[in-house]
């Protein structure tokens, strides 16, 4: 990599924290994320989109980048863009389109209705949230055991980058 990676990469080493607001750091590093993804996007069949601001994870020190993609090599190029991603402390994660977290969340709902008496109706489109870079779906229970059946469906929704939100 480049000179700049280098330093951004000293950078994270040393415990320099960019939370928050866009960061020149943050605007380096979203370069740099373009340019890996421009280099995977050369093999074709998949079309790469970056979403959000890069935030710095103050536990591994690397920067989190979220993308998407479209078309039918997006599995193989996504794996590629991690690797891409190592060597300047990118951590890329794919966050699912409108349509994929659809389906996601109708299964994580019929996993959880099989193991509990609650009925889950979903309230509105799922809406991604920029700031924290996850799908809110609202929701409502009814039934026996919905306090568990909700905390099973936001613990599955959190290792997707989904937050499920019980209207009461």
């Amino acid at each position: 990599m480049t000179g700049r990676w280098l330093a951004v990469g000293a950078a994270l080493v040393s415990g320099v924290s960019f939370s928050g607001a866009q960061t020149p750091a943050a605007d380096d590093v979203r370069d740099g994320a373009l340019q890996l993804v421009a280099a995977v996007e050369q093999a074709g069949g998949c079309d790469i989109s970056l979403h959000g601001a890069p935030r710095l994870d103050e536990v591994t020190g690397r920067w989190l980048v979220a993308y998407s993609g479209v078309g039918a090599a997006c599995d193989d190029s996504g794996a590629a863009l991690q690797r891409a991603g190592i060597p300047a402390e990118i951590a890329f994660f794919r966050r699912p389109n409108s349509d994929e977290v659809k389906g996601l969340i109708n299964r994580i709902r019929a996993s959880v209705r099989r193991g509990f008496a609650c009925l889950i109706v979903f309230k509105g489109e799922p809406r991604f949230d920029e700031d924290s870079a996850l799908w809110i779906v609202r929701y409502y229970g009814s039934g026996q055991h919905c306090g568990d059946a909700s905390d099973v469906l936001e613990r599955q929704g959190t290792e997707l980058r989904i937050a499920f939100h019980r209207i009461r």
